[in-house]
Protein backbone atom coordinates (compact mmCIF):
# COMPACT_ATOMS: atom_id res chain seq x y z
CA UNK A 1 0.00 0.00 0.00
CA UNK A 2 1.06 3.55 -0.75
CA UNK A 3 3.73 5.68 1.97
CA UNK A 4 1.53 8.54 1.37
CA UNK A 5 -1.85 9.54 1.93
CA UNK A 6 -3.56 13.37 1.47
CA UNK A 7 -5.98 13.88 3.69
CA UNK A 8 -8.32 16.79 2.34
CA UNK A 9 -10.87 19.18 2.42
CA UNK A 10 -14.21 18.92 0.99
CA UNK A 11 -12.46 20.41 -1.88
CA UNK A 12 -10.09 17.85 -2.78
CA UNK A 13 -11.60 15.23 -5.44
CA UNK A 14 -9.72 12.04 -5.61
CA UNK A 15 -11.33 11.21 -8.57
CA UNK A 16 -10.01 14.45 -10.74
CA UNK A 17 -6.49 13.88 -8.83
CA UNK A 18 -5.16 9.84 -9.22
CA UNK A 19 -4.77 7.87 -12.35
CA UNK A 20 -6.23 4.30 -11.70
CA UNK A 21 -8.03 5.12 -8.80
CA UNK A 22 -9.96 2.70 -6.91
CA UNK A 23 -12.05 3.18 -3.65
CA UNK A 24 -10.89 1.31 -0.64
CA UNK A 25 -12.46 0.98 2.93
CA UNK A 26 -9.14 1.14 5.29
CA UNK A 27 -9.39 -1.00 8.29
CA UNK A 28 -9.79 0.25 11.92
CA UNK A 29 -9.73 -1.41 14.97
CA UNK A 30 -13.07 -0.61 15.42
CA UNK A 31 -14.46 -0.37 11.87
CA UNK A 32 -12.86 0.84 8.53
CA UNK A 33 -12.66 4.70 6.65
CA UNK A 34 -13.46 5.48 2.97
CA UNK A 35 -10.37 6.36 0.83
CA UNK A 36 -9.37 6.28 -2.61
CA UNK A 37 -5.85 4.83 -3.85
CA UNK A 38 -4.54 5.57 -7.09
CA UNK A 39 -1.21 7.57 -8.71
CA UNK A 40 -0.28 10.37 -9.05
CA UNK A 41 2.85 10.81 -11.47
CA UNK A 42 3.74 7.28 -11.19
CA UNK A 43 3.62 7.79 -7.25
CA UNK A 44 1.17 5.56 -5.12
CA UNK A 45 -0.87 7.59 -2.94
CA UNK A 46 -3.85 7.49 -0.73
CA UNK A 47 -6.39 10.25 -0.73
CA UNK A 48 -8.39 9.86 2.45
CA UNK A 49 -12.09 12.97 3.01
CA UNK A 50 -11.16 13.96 6.43
CA UNK A 51 -15.25 13.50 6.45
CA UNK A 52 -16.14 10.73 4.64
CA UNK A 53 -19.79 10.58 5.71
CA UNK A 54 -21.30 12.31 2.73
CA UNK A 55 -22.97 14.89 4.79
CA UNK A 56 -21.56 18.24 6.56
CA UNK A 57 -20.36 17.53 9.82
CA UNK A 58 -19.08 20.30 12.23
CA UNK A 59 -15.64 20.07 13.13
CA UNK A 60 -15.88 18.48 16.84
CA UNK A 61 -18.02 15.72 15.31
CA UNK A 62 -15.29 14.57 12.71
CA UNK A 63 -13.60 10.58 13.65
CA UNK A 64 -10.26 11.92 13.77
CA UNK A 65 -8.21 9.14 15.07
CA UNK A 66 -10.04 6.60 12.78
CA UNK A 67 -8.60 8.52 9.86
CA UNK A 68 -5.28 8.24 11.39
CA UNK A 69 -5.70 4.79 12.55
CA UNK A 70 -6.81 3.89 9.19
CA UNK A 71 -3.80 5.18 7.48
CA UNK A 72 -1.51 3.81 9.70
CA UNK A 73 -2.60 0.33 9.59
CA UNK A 74 -2.04 0.74 5.70
CA UNK A 75 1.20 1.29 6.09
CA UNK A 76 1.26 5.32 5.78
CA UNK A 77 4.38 7.14 6.90
CA UNK A 78 3.58 10.78 5.28
CA UNK A 79 0.43 12.52 5.26
CA UNK A 80 -0.32 16.04 3.77
CA UNK A 81 -3.19 17.98 4.30
CA UNK A 82 -5.13 20.94 3.75
CA UNK A 83 -5.89 23.75 5.51
CA UNK A 84 -8.81 26.46 4.66
CA UNK A 85 -7.61 29.03 7.31
CA UNK A 86 -8.84 32.69 8.32
CA UNK A 87 -6.10 34.95 9.01
CA UNK A 88 -5.17 37.22 12.15
CA UNK A 89 -3.24 39.89 10.69
CA UNK A 90 -3.36 41.98 7.62
CA UNK A 91 0.39 41.42 6.74
CA UNK A 92 -0.96 37.71 6.00
CA UNK A 93 -3.74 38.98 3.01
CA UNK A 94 -6.59 36.94 1.77
CA UNK A 95 -5.11 34.75 -0.87
CA UNK A 96 -1.92 34.04 1.32
CA UNK A 97 -0.33 30.60 1.24
CA UNK A 98 1.67 28.90 4.14
CA UNK A 99 3.35 26.04 4.95
CA UNK A 100 2.78 25.92 8.86
CA UNK A 101 5.31 25.39 11.31
CA UNK A 102 3.68 25.55 14.70
CA UNK A 103 0.24 25.38 16.27
CA UNK A 104 -1.57 26.50 19.19
CA UNK A 105 -4.41 24.32 20.31
CA UNK A 106 -7.89 25.58 21.54
CA UNK A 107 -9.48 22.96 20.62
CA UNK A 108 -12.20 21.00 23.11
CA UNK A 109 -14.86 18.86 23.25
CA UNK A 110 -13.51 16.63 20.64
CA UNK A 111 -11.46 13.29 19.74
CA UNK A 112 -7.55 14.75 21.24
CA UNK A 113 -5.39 11.78 21.12
CA UNK A 114 -4.62 9.44 19.48
CA UNK A 115 -4.04 6.60 22.10
CA UNK A 116 -6.07 4.56 24.50
CA UNK A 117 -6.22 4.40 28.10
CA UNK A 118 -4.04 1.35 28.27
CA UNK A 119 -1.50 2.65 25.31
CA UNK A 120 -0.27 5.58 25.52
CA UNK A 121 3.83 7.72 24.91
CA UNK A 122 4.11 11.49 25.79
CA UNK A 123 4.79 13.03 22.41
CA UNK A 124 7.52 15.23 21.57
CA UNK A 125 5.47 18.50 20.08
CA UNK A 126 8.55 20.62 19.48
CA UNK A 127 8.32 20.70 15.88
CA UNK A 128 5.00 19.12 15.29
CA UNK A 129 5.19 19.51 11.51
CA UNK A 130 7.69 16.90 10.15
CA UNK A 131 10.92 19.42 8.99
CA UNK A 132 11.67 16.98 6.30
CA UNK A 133 8.26 16.71 4.61
CA UNK A 134 7.73 20.51 5.36
CA UNK A 135 10.83 21.32 3.14
CA UNK A 136 9.59 19.24 0.28
CA UNK A 137 6.69 20.89 -0.05
CA UNK A 138 8.64 24.47 0.35
CA UNK A 139 10.60 23.21 -2.87
CA UNK A 140 7.85 22.13 -4.76
CA UNK A 141 5.83 25.24 -3.95
CA UNK A 142 9.19 27.25 -5.23
CA UNK A 143 9.20 25.06 -8.48
CA UNK A 144 6.28 25.99 -9.50
CA UNK A 145 6.82 29.87 -8.84
CA UNK A 146 4.04 29.93 -6.10
CA UNK A 147 4.54 32.83 -3.41
CA UNK A 148 4.29 30.59 0.10
CA UNK A 149 5.36 31.73 3.38
CA UNK A 150 7.91 29.21 4.67
CA UNK A 151 6.04 29.31 8.37
CA UNK A 152 3.47 29.71 9.97
CA UNK A 153 1.36 29.14 13.15
CA UNK A 154 -2.27 27.88 13.27
CA UNK A 155 -4.27 28.83 16.06
CA UNK A 156 -6.62 25.93 16.14
CA UNK A 157 -10.51 26.27 17.94
CA UNK A 158 -13.39 24.32 18.15
CA UNK A 159 -16.00 25.61 16.03
CA UNK A 160 -17.86 25.22 14.02
CA UNK A 161 -18.89 29.45 15.29
CA UNK A 162 -16.74 32.05 14.20
CA UNK A 163 -14.84 34.00 16.25
CA UNK A 164 -15.10 37.73 18.51
CA UNK A 165 -12.74 40.19 17.64
CA UNK A 166 -11.53 39.84 20.95
CA UNK A 167 -10.68 36.45 19.79
CA UNK A 168 -8.87 37.44 17.29
CA UNK A 169 -6.74 40.27 18.62
CA UNK A 170 -5.94 37.91 21.52
CA UNK A 171 -4.72 35.08 19.32
CA UNK A 172 -2.62 37.42 17.15
CA UNK A 173 -1.11 38.83 19.80
CA UNK A 174 -0.17 35.05 21.20
CA UNK A 175 1.15 34.14 18.36
CA UNK A 176 -0.91 33.15 15.78
CA UNK A 177 -0.82 34.09 12.10
CA UNK A 178 -3.91 32.10 11.01
CA UNK A 179 -6.86 30.40 12.40
CA UNK A 180 -8.92 26.83 11.72
CA UNK A 181 -10.66 24.01 12.76
CA UNK A 182 -9.44 21.13 12.35
CA UNK A 183 -5.96 21.05 11.50
CA UNK A 184 -4.06 20.64 14.95
CA UNK A 185 -5.94 17.80 15.92
CA UNK A 186 -4.79 15.92 12.44
CA UNK A 187 -1.22 17.19 13.74
CA UNK A 188 -1.58 15.85 17.31
CA UNK A 189 -2.92 12.41 16.10
CA UNK A 190 -0.59 11.98 13.13
CA UNK A 191 2.07 12.33 15.23
CA UNK A 192 1.27 9.82 18.37
CA UNK A 193 0.75 7.27 15.53
CA UNK A 194 4.29 8.36 13.98
CA UNK A 195 3.36 9.34 10.86
CA UNK A 196 5.32 12.57 8.78
CA UNK A 197 3.15 15.18 8.31
CA UNK A 198 2.67 18.87 6.68
CA UNK A 199 -0.08 21.00 6.03
CA UNK A 200 -0.51 23.58 3.21
CA UNK A 201 -2.58 26.22 4.76
CA UNK A 202 -4.41 28.60 2.56
CA UNK A 203 -6.33 32.10 3.78
CA UNK A 204 -9.83 32.06 2.44
CA UNK A 205 -11.26 34.92 4.91
CA UNK A 206 -9.99 37.87 7.19
CA UNK A 207 -10.64 36.98 11.05
CA UNK A 208 -13.52 38.64 13.11
CA UNK A 209 -12.90 42.77 13.02
CA UNK A 210 -10.32 42.69 10.04
CA UNK A 211 -12.62 43.99 7.75
CA UNK A 212 -16.45 44.79 7.81
CA UNK A 213 -17.63 42.37 5.89
CA UNK A 214 -20.11 39.62 7.70
CA UNK A 215 -18.73 36.17 8.47
CA UNK A 216 -20.26 34.10 5.53
CA UNK A 217 -18.60 30.39 4.87
CA UNK A 218 -20.61 30.73 1.69
CA UNK A 219 -18.65 33.51 0.41
CA UNK A 220 -15.61 30.94 0.83
CA UNK A 221 -16.42 28.52 -1.75
CA UNK A 222 -14.47 30.14 -4.86
CA UNK A 223 -10.97 30.65 -2.89
CA UNK A 224 -11.32 27.10 -1.40
CA UNK A 225 -11.38 25.94 -5.28
CA UNK A 226 -8.55 27.78 -5.77
CA UNK A 227 -6.72 27.23 -3.16
CA UNK A 228 -7.31 23.26 -3.78
CA UNK A 229 -6.26 23.37 -7.68
CA UNK A 230 -2.98 24.98 -5.94
CA UNK A 231 -2.54 21.90 -3.44
CA UNK A 232 -2.76 19.46 -6.33
CA UNK A 233 0.17 20.84 -8.12
CA UNK A 234 2.16 21.36 -5.23
CA UNK A 235 1.61 17.63 -4.41
CA UNK A 236 1.89 16.21 -8.08
CA UNK A 237 5.62 18.35 -7.74
CA UNK A 238 6.07 16.31 -4.24
CA UNK A 239 5.08 12.97 -5.72
CA UNK A 240 7.80 13.68 -8.76
CA UNK A 241 10.55 14.81 -6.48
CA UNK A 242 9.56 11.76 -4.11
CA UNK A 243 9.63 9.13 -6.96
CA UNK A 244 12.79 10.40 -8.42
CA UNK A 245 14.50 10.67 -4.80
CA UNK A 246 12.96 7.91 -2.79
CA UNK A 247 11.37 8.43 0.10
CA UNK A 248 14.26 10.02 1.70
CA UNK A 249 12.04 12.24 3.98
CA UNK A 250 12.21 9.43 6.56
CA UNK A 251 16.57 10.29 6.48
CA UNK A 252 17.30 11.98 10.25
CA UNK A 253 13.40 12.22 11.20
CA UNK A 254 12.23 11.42 14.03
CA UNK A 255 8.54 11.29 13.81
CA UNK A 256 7.88 7.94 13.70
CA UNK A 257 9.61 7.76 17.50
CA UNK A 258 8.41 11.20 18.38
CA UNK A 259 5.80 9.34 21.02
CA UNK A 260 7.56 5.89 22.57
CA UNK A 261 4.65 4.20 24.06
CA UNK A 262 4.74 4.01 28.07
CA UNK A 263 5.87 0.73 29.13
Amino acid sequence: MAELAIVGSQDVDASEWLDNAREVQLPTRDSSVKATVGTLNGYELIVMPRNSSGRPVPPHAIDYRANMDALSRAGVRMVLTTAMVGTLRHSVPNGSMLVLDQFIDFTKDRQFTFFSDDRFGFADMTEPYCPNLRAHMIRAGESLGFHMAPRGCCVCVPGPRFETRAEVRMFAQLGGDVIGHTNGTDCIMAREAGMCFATFAGVITLGAGLSDHDMNAHDWHEPRRQHAARFRKIVGEMTRSLRDSGSDVHVDCRCATAAPIEK
